[in-house]
């Protein structure tokens, strides 16, 4: 299978499946709950991700996980708006499944029944692995090539001699160890796609308190500093341990 970043926009294609990861639609209601006042995201998602679909010639859509916002509660907006947003990409795709994350209780109750569902242990279309991130993956899926997975919302930083700041959505491509107690074979890398909802921002993965979460990123697992991270316009940044920054940060203020 041809695996092959959109340019400029946090998607995968994959042959003819086109592949975007935590779309946290109901994010707007927590913002609300803070005092802020946004417009909703799902019809803009809906329409990029058709106009990708259109340009690009993807007939099927994979989403890995974290559909869903708020939990373990679920807004009567939010739930409409995920209904409103598969049922008008159901007339587009042909086939749409989801890779259940964290955030997608109740996720069931609320799509049509068109989506097909997949573990939230992931699942193999051919010789690539998809998943959430949040759970340890089937030992069938870590047998891919590669696993494509979420959950981290990774993004860059960049900090210049006057302590301005700038995070941007980026992708990483982390290598596998040779060998690990829990899988007899692993996959040679593992691609992180970015958010696809600009509302998340992204972790700044290079920074030197950056906490990964996941299962996926023990460090017997996975070598992190290793990784490749590329912009979404594709420019190659380098390995993660050469970019480091420090951008005050606190341990706590990172996601768990």
């Amino acid at each position: 299978m041809d695996l092959e970043p959109v340019a400029d926009r946090p998607a995968l294609l994959a042959d003819d499946i086109l592949v975007v990861a935590d779309l946290h639609i109901g994010l707007e209601e927590e913002l609300q709950e803070k005092g802020i006042r946004i417009p909703s995201r799902s019809e803009v998602m809906a329409r990029e991700l058709v106009d990708i679909a259109d340009r690009r010639g993807a007939e099927r859509l994979v989403v890995l996980g974290d559909v869903k916002h708020l939990v373990p509660k679920m807004a009567s907006r939010e739930r409409r708006d995920v209904y409103v947003f598969f049922r008008d990409l159901s007339g587009r795709f042909r086939e749409i499944a989801i890779a259940q994350g964290n955030h997608d209780g109740q996720l069931k109750n609320i799509v049509p029944r068109s989506v097909r569902f997949r573990p939230a242990y992931g699942f193999r279309i051919g010789d690539v692995g998809f998943c959430h991130g949040h759970a340890w993956p089937y030992k069938k899926v870590m047998e891919a090539k590669t696993l494509v997975m979420g959950h981290n919302h990774p993004a860059v930083a960049f900090r210049d001699a006057l302590g301005h700041r700038q995070i941007v959505p980026c992708w990483m491509r982390t290598p596998f160890a040779r060998r690990h107690k829990r899988y007899p074979r692993l996959p040679r890398e593992a691609i992180v796609v970015p958010s696809f909802n600009e509302l998340c921002g992204g972790m700044p993965v290079n920074d030197v308190r950056a906490r990964f979460i996941g299962p996926l990123f023990d460090e017997d697992l996975v070598d992190v500093e290793a990784s490749d991270v590329h912009l979404l316009d594709g420019t190659y940044l380098g390995r993660l341990r050469d970019l480091k920054v420090d951008l005050g940060f606190r341990p706590q203020d990172y996601r768990q």
